[in-house]
């Protein structure tokens, strides 16, 4: 089922709205995107309306927030995800419900060949993969698991594990082409006349980054964007437990402490790629003015679209 919300604005409002918004991520440039609030990390997680299909359950919206001027945030525009290839045809007609569907794919292309997306006939699909092809965190991670538990201790302990997604998430930021299809799915999301869904494999770690991107853009606050941010722990904890177990009763995994870090998010992880936008371009407005390469035209599309004054 279609999750909407029709809402009544002027044009007046929009312009005020976006204005309100330029002036707060301006402030940012000056000041740096603050960090969230040790209350967000202990809070019950927040998240948009969930789009509730079993076989990917980090599927949800992006939308339901309130920003800092008081703004919401649209519900049934945009979606984020976890991967799309396991869904039975119930769970891919409740997709094609949401309207003529652009899926965006940030998967690298050895996860598309081994599970592609089962989509509507009528979505439209678009690859932009943020993957490194000399050290890849999905090849590292199946290499480590397959290995057996002596590879995950010298991989993964001693805090190894934690250091490795923290790095990753830095190079979210620092790489070159990871950050061309970041700007490229925010210009796709600013132009879209349709819903648009982007995803990953787990939906956490690059789907993570752009969505707490795009609700920052948006004036959500910090607190806020953290707490969707790590509503990826409890939509996959089923699924992570049931993989958990599934190795280790293969004898493939004796200690899944190991692997847990890798398999969840934690606000660290998300906190080191704001903290690398900040010291790599002085702000987060100019990670997304510079690194991502969005102009402030498009940065008021987005808001005129994604945002409504009540």
């Amino acid at each position: 089922m279609r999750t909407s919300r029709t809402v009544a604005r002027t044009a007046a409002g929009v312009a005020l709205t976006a204005a309100l918004l330029a002036t707060t991520l301006t402030a940012q440039a000056v000041v740096g995107l603050p960090a969230a609030p040790a209350a967000a990390v202990r809070a019950a997680q927040a998240q948009g309306p969930s789009l509730n299909l079993p076989d990917a359950p980090n599927a949800r919206d992006i939308g339901g927030y309130t920003t800092w001027t008081g703004a919401r945030v649209r519900t049934g525009l945009v979606f984020r995800s976890d991967a799309l290839n396991k869904l039975g045809p119930a769970e891919v007609a409740t997709l094609g419900a949401l309207g003529p569907l652009t899926v965006i794919d940030f998967r690298g292309p050895d996860e598309i060949a081994a599970a592609a997306d089962k989509l509507p006939p009528d979505a439209s699909y678009v690859s932009l993969p943020v993957y490194n092809p000399q050290s890849d965190l999905y090849t590292l991670l199946n290499e480590t698991i397959e290995g057996g538990p002596a590879v995950q201790q010298q991989v993964l302990g001693d805090g190894r594990n934690v250091q490795i997604m923290t790095a990753y998430y830095r190079w979210l930021v620092t790489d070159p082409t990871a950050r061309a299809q970041f700007g490229t799915a925010l210009t796709n999301i600013a132009d879209s006349t349709g819903p648009v869904l982007y995803h990953c494999s787990a939906g956490k770690d690059r789907t993570g980054w752009m969505s707490a991107i795009l609700l920052t853009l948006l004036g959500v606050p910090a607190s806020t964007v953290y707490q969707d941010y790590l509503a990826s722990n409890a939509d996959l904890s089923a699924a992570n437990q049931a993989q958990l177990t599934e190795l280790e009763q293969a004898g493939l995994v004796t200690d899944p402490s190991l692997l847990e870090p890798m398999l969840g998010v934690q606000a660290d992880y998300l906190t080191a790629a704001f903290e690398q936008a900040n010291a790599s371009y002085g702000s987060f407005y100019g990670f997304v003015r510079a690194g991502l390469g969005i102009s402030q035209a498009t940065i008021a599309r987005i808001q005129s679209r994604l945002l409504s004054n009540g």
